[in-house]
């Protein structure tokens, strides 16, 4: 498995330097800012670009009905909400509210009226806000999917993850254009970067597809009376 040192390697064969020019400790620093980089650029393009995981939180009676993220939160994947028991089946997938469209309502009448059929949330950045009020408290009433915060590299041996582990190069292009930043070689930074956007470019188009599954052919439900 490749490792920040594989890296570092190409990224000094890139910009034509050593470790003495590129030093690992600047290398490192480095490919954490190409992490972040290539992990947002992928979000960008509706790319599932960190793991995800699954938590739980209790649902509470609190007006107004808000609880806090969790701590290792990237990026939200869908929020599901249980105002009964904790049968998987009785979860709902909650709905985003638009703070700038509620028809007429208000929080205070949502949080009061909001059919508990169809719940809705509300971002308020650190926490978020479910409606409608829960009439009695639930324990994990409240599922969350999301994407992990990337864990970012402590040492040059530190091992990629999915998805850099598909090619580390992405990852050194983007290094080599960081390092020429330091050095103002513009010239560098151009080419480093045009290498960055080609291979982070065709990593979006190999990933975007959800499933490689052949198009199945299906008979056209045609009765004659549609002439």
């Amino acid at each position: 498995m490749a490792t920040v040192n594989d890296v570092l390697t190409y990224a000094r064969q890139l910009a034509q330097t050593d470790n003495y020019g590129l030093t690992d400790t600047v290398g490192l620093a480095f490919c954490n800012d190409a992490l972040q980089n290539m992990t947002r650029s992928m979000f960008e393009k509706n790319i599932d670009a960190a793991q995800t995981q699954e938590s739980y939180t209790n649902l509470t009676t609190n007006n107004p009905n808000t609880y806090l993220w969790p701590s290792n939160m990237y990026a939200l994947k869908t929020i599901e909400v249980n105002f009964t028991d904790q049968q998987q089946q009785n979860y709902l997938q909650a709905t985003e509210v638009e703070v700038a469209n509620l028809q007429n309502n208000s929080f205070d009448w949502l949080r009061v009226n909001q059919n508990p059929a169809y719940p809705l949330f509300d971002n308020h950045g650190d926490t978020f806000e479910i409606f409608p009020i829960p009439t009695n408290a639930n324990t994990n009433g409240i599922k969350i999917f999301y994407y992990l915060t990337p864990t970012e590299y402590s040492s040059t041996s530190s091992s990629l993850a999915y998805p850099q582990t598909l090619d580390y190069r992405c990852l050194a292009a983007r290094v080599a254009a960081l390092y020429a930043i330091s050095q103002s070689d513009m010239n560098l930074f151009q080419v480093a970067s045009m290498e960055y956007d080609k291979r982070l470019h065709d990593l979006i188009n190999i990933l975007a597809p959800a499933s490689q599954q052949p198009i199945k052919p299906n008979r056209l439900a045609i009765t004659g009376f549609q002439y």
